[in-house]
């Protein structure tokens, strides 16, 4: 576990570097599950989307709540091991331009199962798996952040046999 970092969720002093994957939409990263796009040089902010359960709806919602909550799943996610990242990514992403990278988390940080939920995120660096070189200057530019570019999907480690 990292310092500071815990089942509190009390502000963290200094940011915490995960990694995840987004898809490639335009020259914007977007979240895989949500769907949600990162807009360049602005944090993003989770925020809790709990809806009352269709299969118990007598158990409601949670209490509203700042994102990460203790008794909810909602925050940023971020994998504490790289190769839990690709794995996601192979079994998410299917011929998608992706970006493979760290996160940096601030704010509320909980640790998670693999890794930790944050209140506030931002790209740290990212390697473009697809796509062309064009588009990793793009978005280098607009993120203000490292962007290395390999051409395949190659770079993601698969199982021997």
């Amino acid at each position: 576990m990292s310092a500071g970092v815990g089942s509190s969720g009390a502000p963290v002093d200094e940011p915490i570097l995960g990694w995840r994957i987004w898809r490639i939409a335009g020259s914007h990263l977007q979240a895989v599950v949500w769907g949600v796009i990162w807009e360049p040089q602005a944090r993003f902010e989770a925020r809790c989307e709990e809806r009352p359960s269709s299969f118990w709806p007598s158990l409601g919602a949670p209490e509203p709540h700042q994102a990460p909550g203790r008794s909810c799943d909602c925050g940023v996610y971020a994998f504490t091991c790289r190769e839990d990242a690709e794995l996601l990514a192979r079994e998410k992403v299917d011929g998608d331009v992706i970006a493979l990278g760290r996160v940096s988390l601030w704010g509320r940080v909980i640790e998670a199962e693999r890794g930790f939920r944050g209140q506030y995120a931002y790209p740290y660096d990212v390697t473009l798996l697809g796509g062309s070189a064009q588009l990793a200057r793009r978005i280098r530019s607009e993120y203000a952040i490292d962007v290395d570019h390999a051409p395949a999907v190659t770079p993601l480690h698969h199982g021997s046999g």
